[in-house]
């Protein structure tokens, strides 16, 4: 019967990026743990190669014993003894991460901040940006028939800000026609509207239909609401009727115009 010869491995330097277990002799048939070392890891396996217990390793470097341990056992991020270690145990500087070579975290290089144009320090640029002031957009109107106006997706051009939509975001005008509104609001008048004001009861407002490709929108005095339905007025000629919610979801508040020219 043949003899089985059984191998062994000889370990006769360290390898970075693989632990051996402290107790193995040079000649063993341990499995190593080559999971990816830390820098602790490789001081630690250093001084194993070395043959110095951590007191001795400390006297060398010029610190104390409970420092090693502590740097082994992964309690600390840094040290300022790190050149030191590389120097007694022989290691690569390359190993180690820049933020335990010099004892502090590694810190992103500063930038130089971006200079600020001057325009960009008036607060009146970025009110301005925001669309809080300045001149508004003015669309046009045409009859829609029963009282109803077709409203142009795009603005024909732009109004002075009124007093009442100083600071309001998406303030706009629309150019009147239609004699519905009569005398309050006349032909050529330019109501200015602020879409983030509820309606109020007894106020005036622009109603939105949901409905088709072509805006459609209504300039009535809202008289009161209900889950279902806007009670609206008109004045020419006169009558009070309702408005479905459904079908007209969208209340934005008239809040001053501009006379006919």
């Amino acid at each position: 019967m043949r003899d089985r010869t059984v191998m062994t491995l000889d370990i006769t330097a360290l390898v970075v990026g693989c632990q051996q277990p402290e107790y193995a002799s040079a000649t063993t048939t341990e499995v190593l743990d080559c999971r990816p070392m830390d820098w602790q890891d490789i001081i630690r396996e250093g001084r194993l190669a070395k043959k110095l217990s951590q007191a001795r390793l400390a006297k060398e470097v010029g610190t104390s014993q409970a420092t090693i341990a502590k740097i082994e056992l992964k309690q600390v991020e840094s040290t300022a003894h790190l050149a030191r270690l590389i120097e007694v145990l022989g290691l690569d500087p390359a190993l180690f991460p820049d933020g335990a070579q010099d004892g502090r975290p590694a810190q992103a290089a500063r930038q130089a901040p971006m200079p600020v144009p001057d325009f960009a320090r008036d607060p009146a640029y970025w009110a301005a940006a925001a669309g809080l002031v300045g001149d508004v957009p003015l669309f046009a109107s045409a009859e829609g028939g029963e009282g109803s106006l077709l409203i142009e997706r795009d603005p024909i051009g732009t109004v002075k800000r009124p007093p009442a939509l100083q600071g309001v975001k998406d303030g706009y005008a629309i150019y009147l026609v239609g004699e519905s509104m009569s005398p309050e609001f006349e032909p050529g008048d330019t109501l200015m509207v602020n879409p983030r004001l509820p309606g109020l009861s007894a106020t005036p407002c622009v109603f939105y239909s949901g409905a088709g490709d072509e805006p459609r929108a209504m300039v009535k005095r809202l008289v009161g609401s209900s889950a279902e339905a806007w009670r609206v007025q008109q004045f020419n000629p006169a009558r009070t009727f309702e408005l479905s919610r459904d079908a007209w979801p969208t209340c934005h508040r008239i809040v001053s115009k501009d006379f006919r020219k």
